[in-house]
């Protein structure tokens, strides 16, 4: 692999790499940091196959960067390439980027909030980007086609433990499964999918997370102080809701925790409107989607991705709305 990867980093005409280190904090594509004697940057191999894709993601990066939102700058190769293609694979490549990242448990208010206003900023940058992708308006999944996919997956999850190859990730999956199956046959069986607001969906980062984004600033999180230096992982931009991103990344990122959520909110909120009732309406959008996803469990048992394992939580199914309105009611007296 190694060998592979130099002859990749050739395209670029760089000074040769003193190592190459891949990343740990990817979950979809292979992202390597390449030290030389000047410096360090980042290549990624991408998972997508089709490079008009791949090109879509660098026009956002640098459309977003001239917006002012602090994002890694890609790098071309002396032929004026971004994209270089190799053993049926394509890569590209970044500098690296500034800042470091700070784990979830790690989080305290001032990176919360520095999340918050860097994705309002980013919302503001993308709103003008030309010619954005058609929003994906797939049929909202009927309860009974969500428990046929959830029973084969559980189905599948217990073989393992047949094979002896059944750990406790696997465990907690079966009974999130399991308990999700039983609450939408029964109060989530009249679950509908709300639409958002007309005209109200643009292009949104689409995986903004703590994962990826690099923090510069005081470790202790004074909001005074922390900033957003970086975001990286542009591949997933999509037009959507930008409320339901905002209800994503509370969700994902800050795990709903009160003092968290209001940071983020009270952060965003410095540059951008942002009304509760638009929250309650994106919570009851995200409601319907976590009911009957069955992304997760497809991506470890179906496509064999390890790598996101770490998502996977102890406990039974509680349905999103349930959890929101306790956050609710910190963030409309804030």
């Amino acid at each position: 692999m190694t060998s592979e990867l130099h002859l990749v980093l050739d395209r670029w005409g760089l000074e040769p790499a003193g190592t190459i280190e891949r990343t740990e904090s990817g979950t979809m594509n292979d992202t390597y940091v390449v030290t030389t004697a000047r410096r360090r940057v980042v290549l990624r191999r991408h998972r997508r196959t089709d490079r008009r894709q791949i090109e879509w993601e660098h026009e956002v990066v640098a459309h977003v960067r001239a917006g002012g939102v602090p994002v890694p700058a890609a790098i071309s190769t002396p032929d004026g390439e971004f994209v270089v293609g190799h053993g049926g694979r394509w890569f590209s490549l970044f500098t690296y980027a500034d800042g470091e990242q700070v784990e979830r448990t790690c989080l305290r208010p001032g990176h919360a909030r520095a999340m918050g206003t860097t994705l309002a900023h980013i919302h503001h940058a993308l709103a003008d980007v030309p010619h954005p992708p058609p929003a994906k308006n797939q049929p909202a999944p009927t309860p009974e086609e969500s428990l046929r996919r959830m029973e084969d997956l559980v189905a599948l999850i217990e073989r393992r433990d047949r094979e002896h190859t059944f750990d406790q990730c696997d465990a907690w999956m079966v009974d999130r499964l399991r308990s999700r199956m039983t609450w939408l046959a029964s109060e989530g069986a009249q679950l509908t999918l709300p639409e958002a607001p007309a005209g109200a969906a643009r292009l949104t980062h689409g995986d903004y997370q703590e994962t990826n984004v690099f923090f510069a600033g005081a470790g202790a999180g004074a909001s005074s102080e922390v900033r957003v230096a970086a975001v990286i992982d542009w591949d997933k931009a999509e037009v959507r809701w930008p409320a339901e991103e905002i209800l994503r990344a509370l969700d994902y990122s800050l795990l709903l925790a009160p003092e968290l959520c209001s940071a983020f909110v009270d952060g965003y909120r410095s540059v951008s409107p942002l009304a509760i009732d638009d929250l309650d309406l994106a919570a009851d959008i995200r409601t319907f989607d976590a009911a009957h996803s069955t992304w997760l469990p497809e991506e470890i048992y179906l496509h064999g991705n390890d790598r996101v394992r770490q998502f996977v939580r102890p406990g039974p199914f509680v349905p999103f709305n349930r959890r929101w309105h306790e956050l609710r009611r910190v963030l409309a007296t804030s």
